[in-house]
C-alpha cells in the first residue's frame, strides 16, 4: 500500500498543500517547527478518521478557520483509491461535523477505516516501556481499528456505554439515583466490553512472536516478550463477558463510593518483558527502545498477515533519536524484512540520515509548504 498525492486544507500550518509521494523512504526534511510532522499527523489523521497522538481532531484545524480537510490518492495493489476526511464548524454553537468519503461517495466509519492503514512512529513512543497504560491501550486501538471494523464499532459503542454508566454511577454516589439507574448500561458495556478484550488477548497473542523476532534481528539477545494484563483484577473465567460481569459484582461497593467504573477494557494494559523481567524495571535504556522499535515491526507484521498489504509507514524523527545499530536494525527490518513499500520519514537539515535511509525522494518542507524536491 502507498499513497501517491496527499493534499491538506487548514491543517495545523498549512492554507493549502499538495505532497506527491513516491515508493519506497519519502525523506522529509526540515528545520525544526517547519511543519514536517504536521505532514505526518495528516496522514495518520486520514486513515484512522481521528487525530492519531490523542486530544480532539479538531485541535489540528489551522487557527481562525472553520474547516479542515485532508485528501489522499492511494494505491493498494494494481487498485487505485480516494480517501478524504473534512471537519466543518457548525454555527451557531460552534460544534464541528465530520464527513468520510471513498471513492468521492460519503461512506460511515466502519466502511472507511482500513482503506488506508498506517504504522506511526512517534518520540513519544520511544517511551513506551516507561510510560503508563493510556499509550499502550492507544497502540492497540489503533492497530486493531484499522484491522478489524467489528473492533471500531464495539470501541465506539464501549466508551459510550462508559460514559453513560459513569454519569448513573455519580448520580448514585451523590443520593439522586438508586443502582437501577446503572441496568441500562451494563449490556452495552460488558457486550462491547468482552469485544475489546477479546480482540486485543487475541493480537497481543500474535504480536508476541512477530516482536520476539523483530528484536533478535535489530540485534538483542534476550528474548522479548508481551503479555496482556486485563483490567478485571484477575477475576477467572472461561469466556470476557463472564469475566467483567464477576469483576463488576466484586467491585460494586467500590464504584458506587468512587462515582466511576473501575473495572473493564478502560483500564487494560500489556507488559514488555525480557525472559520473564519486566523491561520497565530490569531493561537497560538500550534494550527499551528495541523493544519499542520491534512492537512497532510486529505491527507492520500484523498489517501484512490480516490484510496482505504493508502499510504505510510514518517515522517522525525517530531515526535520529537512535543510535547506529538500532537505526541500521530498523531498517533492515522495515526494509528488507517486511518489505515495507512506503515509508515517509522526517529529518532536520543536519541529521546526517540521507545516507542512512536511501531515499527515493527528498522534500524540503519550510514556511507552510513543501518548498522543493530533489530527485535520487
Amino acid at each position: 500500500m502507498r499513497v501517491a498525492e496527499l493534499r491538506l486544507l487548514n491543517f495545523r500550518a498549512y492554507p493549502e498543500a499538495q505532497v506527491l509521494l513516491r515508493p519506497g523512504f519519502n525523506l522529509l526534511i526540515g528545520a525544526n517547527g517547519a511543519g514536517k510532522t504536521s505532514l505526518l499527523e495528516a496522514l495518520a489523521t486520514l486513515a484512522l478518521a481521528r487525530a492519531p497522538r490523542g486530544g480532539l481532531s479538531t485541535d489540528l484545524v489551522r487557527w481562525g478557520t472553520s474547516e479542515m480537510g485532508v485528501a489522499a490518492t492511494t494505491w493498494r495493489g494494481e487498485a487505485e483509491g480516494r480517501l478524504e476526511m473534512r471537519w466543518r464548524a457548525q454555527p451557531p454553537a460552534g460544534r464541528w461535523s465530520r464527513t468520510l468519503r471513498a471513492e468521492g461517495a460519503p461512506v460511515t466509519p466502519a466502511a472507511y477505516l482500513g482503506r488506508l492503514r498506517v504504522v506511526s512512529f512517534w518520540p513519544e513512543d520511544l517511551g513506551l516501556v516507561k510510560a503508563g497504560p493510556e499509550p499502550r491501550r492507544r497502540m492497540m486501538d489503533v492497530v486493531l481499528c484499522q484491522l478489524y471494523s467489528e473492533y471500531a464499532l464495539a470501541l465506539s459503542l464501549f466508551r459510550r456505554a462508559l460514559d453513560q454508566r459513569n454519569a448513573a454511577l455519580r448520580e448514585v454516589r451523590e443520593g439522586r439515583a438508586g443502582p437501577l439507574a446503572l441496568e441500562p448500561w451494563l449490556e452495552p458495556l460488558v457486550d462491547s466490553g468482552a469485544k475489546l478484550m477479546s480482540h486485543r488477548e487475541r493480537y497481543l497473542e500474535e504480536a508476541g512472536p512477530l516482536a520476539r523476532r523483530a528484536a533478535t534481528r535489530i540485534g538483542e539477545e534476550a528474548p522479548l516478550q508481551l503479555r496482556y494484563l486485563p483490567g478485571t483484577r484477575g477475576s477467572a473465567g472461561d469466556d470476557w463477558r463472564g469475566r467483567i460481569l464477576t469483576a463488576l459484582r466484586e467491585a460494586a461497593g467500590e464504584e458506587e463510593a468512587r462515582g466511576q467504573t473501575v473495572v473493564g477494557p478502560q483500564r487494560d494494559d500489556f507488559e514488555i518483558a525480557y525472559a520473564n523481567r519486566p523491561a520497565r524495571q530490569y531493561a537497560s535504556q538500550g534494550q527499551q527502545r528495541t523493544a519499542v522499535l520491534a512492537i512497532k515491526a510486529a505491527e507492520v507484521s500484523q498489517h501484512l498477515v490480516e490484510g496482505g498489504q504493508s502499510p504505510v509507514v510514518l517515522l517522525d524523527d525517530v531515526l535520529s533519536e537512535l543510535d547506529r545499530d538500532h537505526r541500521r536494525g530498523l531498517l533492515e527490518v522495515l526494509g528488507e524484512g517486511l518489505g515495507v513499500e512506503q515509508a515517509l520519514v522526517t529529518a532536520t537539515e543536519d541529521s546526517g540520515l540521507e545516507e542512512a535511509v536511501s531515499p527515493s525522494q527528498v522534500l524540503l518542507v519550510g514556511g507552510g509548504e513543501v518548498r522543493g524536491e530533489v530527485d535520487r
